[in-house]
C-alpha cells in the first residue's frame, strides 16, 4: 500500500530506528522522568509499548545518541549525554510452572551478568548475588547503574489460579526487588513494568520510594497512541486506507477510533489506541482483531464462569481506584483482572467520590471477549461466523421461531459435562444468550429496568422491539405470565417499531428450549 515500514512485531528500538520504521516519539518522557526521579513504577496491558519504552531508555542511558537523531529528547538534552551501565530483566521470557523455575531464571541471568563483565561467580543466595554485581559495577565504573526490569509480574500472573505456587514467587520476588533498595546508593535509575498492580502483596515492602506512574494524568500517553499522535504519524497511512477501500479520511479515522481506540490510563481520560492493533491495520491494509488473537488468557472467562458474574454488568461498573489494584480478590470479583489486563477500561470518574466507571475499550476487545466466554461456557472451537449471521437476518426479519431454532440448535452443541452449571448458576444461559446477542451487533440490554421490574432481555432491531423474559426451571407460560404482570411493555407504548413479547422456557433435563410462546402487540 506504501513504503512506510509499521514495526508490527518489535520492541526493539535500534531495529526500529535503524530499520527506518515509524516510530512514535515518547523520548519526552525520558526526560521527564529524569528530571524528576530515580524509581518508576508502571502497570500496563500486553503490547502496548512497554518493553519499546525500557528499550529505548536502555538505548539512552548508554549513551547511544545517535538513534536519537530529531526526537524530542535529542534537543532537550543538546549537552553530551553520559554513559551507564545497563541491567535488564525480563520476567515473561521464561515459563513459570514450579518452584524452582523463577530462582533457576534470576540466577542465570545474574551469572550472564557476572561472565560478561568479568566478576567473580558465587554460591550465596540470589539477592546477595544481584546486590555485589550492583555495587561491583558502579565501582568499577565509577558511576551508578541503571536497571530496567520488564514483565516484573510474569510469575506472578502466571500462577494466579495456583495460590501456594504464587506464594512462592512472591517470597522470592520480594528478596529480589528488596534490593533495589539497600543498593540504593549505587542505582542511578530504576525502572519496573508488567501487566499487573498486585495491591496487597509484599513484592514492594520496602521500598517507599517507589514512584508508581500507572495512573498519573502526567504519564497517560507514555504508551499506546494518542489521537494527536495517530494523526501526526499515521496520516499518510489513513489516506492510503482510504484510497483502498474507496472512502475519505474522516471514515478511516472514526473506523480507527470505532475499532482500536478508547483506552483511558488516568482520570484525565486522554484517549489511548492500541499500537500493537494500529499497526497491523496499517501494515496489513485490512480492519480485524489483531491484538486480542494474539492471546487472550482463558482464566479471565474461566474467573467470570467459576464466580458466576453477570457478564453484562462488566460494562458500567463503578469501582474506586482500589478496586483496580488488588488482584488477590480476583476470586472473588474478576473486575480487578479484566482492567488491568486491558479488556476494561476507565469510561468515566467522579472527582467527588473518587470513583471509576468502567468498560469495554472498543469494539474489538468487546467481541473478543463475548467469544471467549461463548468458548469457555460452551467448549465450542466453532466458526460462529454463519450461526451469528443466520441470528441477525433472524431477528431483523422478524422471524422469531427461526431465530429460537437457531438458539436451540446451538444449545444442543453444548458439551453434556458443562451443563453442571445450569443448575449452579442461575444465569448460565443468561450469558450465553446475551453474548451472541451482542456478537450479532444488535442493540441488546439484559436486565432492562422499569418501574415495575428487570426485562431479562431487550433487543431492538431497525423495526422490532423484542421483550424476552428466560426462566430455567420455569415454562413459556411463567415467563409470557411475568411479562404480562409487570407490563414490560408500557415504556414502548410510543415506539413505532413492532413489539414483541418472547417467553422461553429452559429444561434442565433436556438442557434446552423446552417451551415458547411469542405474542406480537
Amino acid at each position: 500500500m506504501s513504503q512506510i515500514k509499521y514495526p508490527v512485531d518489535s520492541a526493539n528500538f535500534r531495529k526500529i530506528r535503524e530499520g527506518g520504521f515509524l516510530y512514535v516519539d515518547k523520548t519526552e518522557y525520558i526526560h521527564k522522568m529524569i528530571e524528576k526521579g530515580t524509581y518508576y513504577f508502571l502497570a500496563r496491558p500486553r503490547r502496548f509499548g512497554k518493553s519499546l519504552f525500557l528499550d529505548t531508555l536502555a538505548e539512552y542511558f548508554q549513551g547511544n545518541r545517535d538513534l536519537f537523531k530529531g526526537l524530542a529528547i535529542d534537543k532537550l538534552y543538546p549537552e553530551d549525554w553520559d554513559k551507564y551501565t545497563v541491567l535488564r530483566f525480563n520476567l515473561s521470557a521464561q515459563t513459570y510452572n514450579n518452584e524452582e523455575t523463577l530462582h533457576l531464571h534470576l540466577t542465570e541471568r545474574i551469572k550472564d551478568y557476572e561472565k560478561e563483565f568479568d566478576l567473580p561467580a558465587s554460591n550465596s543466595t540470589v539477592e546477595d548475588r544481584f546486590h555485589n554485581l550492583i555495587r561491583s559495577l558502579s565501582i568499577v565504573s565509577k558511576k551508578r547503574v541503571v536497571i530496567l526490569i520488564d514483565e516484573y509480574d510474569a510469575p506472578l500472573s502466571s500462577s494466579i489460579d495456583k495460590p501456594k505456587l504464587q506464594k512462592k514467587y512472591r517470597e522470592q520476588l520480594h528478596g529480589f526487588y528488596s534490593v533495589l533498595k539497600s543498593a540504593e546508593e549505587h542505582i542511578q535509575f530504576c525502572m519496573l513494568t508488567g501487566v499487573t498492580r498486585y495491591g496487597k502483596v509484599s513484592v514492594f515492602s520496602g521500598l517507599n520510594n517507589l514512584n508508581d506512574i500507572t495512573f498519573d494524568n502526567r504519564y497517560a500517553g507514555i504508551c499506546g497512541i494518542t489521537s494527536e499522535e495517530l494523526h501526526i504519524y499515521y496520516d499518510m497511512g489513513v489516506e492510503n486506507l482510504a484510497q483502498k477501500f474507496n472512502s475519505n479520511k474522516e471514515e478511516v479515522y472514526e473506523k480507527l477510533k470505532f475499532y482500536y481506540d478508547g483506552y483511558h490510563f488516568s482520570n484525565s481520560l486522554l484517549d489511548i489506541y492500541n499500537p500493537y492493533s494500529i499497526n497491523h491495520v496499517f501494515e496489513k491494509g485490512e480492519f480485524k482483531d489483531f491484538w486480542c488473537k494474539s492471546g487472550m488468557p482463558t482464566i479471565l472467562s474461566k474467573s467470570l464462569l467459576e464466580n458466576d458474574f453477570d457478564v453484562e454488568k462488566l460494562k458500567g461498573r463503578k469501582v474506586p481506584e482500589a478496586a483496580l489494584t488488588d488482584l488477590s480478590m480476583y476470586t472473588a470479583d474478576p473486575v480487578p483482572l479484566f482492567y488491568q489486563t486491558g479488556y476494561l477500561t476507565i469510561k468515566a470518574y467522579e472527582n467527588r467520590r473518587q470513583r471509576y466507571t468502567l468498560g469495554y475499550p472498543n469494539r474489538e476487545v468487546e467481541s473478543a471477549i463475548l467469544s471467549n466466554i461463548l468458548k469457555v461456557y460452551t467448549n465450542s472451537n466453532d466458526d460462529r461466523h454463519a450461526l451469528i449471521y443466520d441470528m441477525e437476518d433472524a431477528l431483523e426479519d422478524g422471524e422469531v421461531k427461526e431465530f429460537l431454532k437457531i438458539l436451540s440448535s446451538f444449545l444442543s452443541s453444548i458439551p453434556n459435562q458443562l451443563h453442571k452449571y445450569v443448575d449452579k448458576y442461575e444465569n448460565y444461559y443468561h450469558t450465553i444468550f446475551y453474548c451472541l446477542i451482542t456478537l450479532i451487533g444488535l442493540d441488546v440490554e439484559a436486565e432492562y429496568s422499569t418501574s415495575e421490574g428487570f426485562i431479562d432481555m431487550l433487543i431492538k432491531t431497525a423495526d422490532y422491539v423484542y421483550i424476552i423474559e428466560l426462566k430455567v426451571n420455569g415454562s413459556a407460560e411463567d415467563a409470557m405470565r411475568q411479562i404480562e404482570k409487570k407490563h414490560y411493555e408500557a415504556p414502548f407504548a410510543s415506539d413505532s417499531r413492532k413489539l414483541v413479547k418472547i417467553g422461553i422456557g429452559f429444561s434442565p433435563e433436556i438442557h434446552n428450549i423446552e417451551s415458547y410462546l411469542i405474542e406480537q402487540a
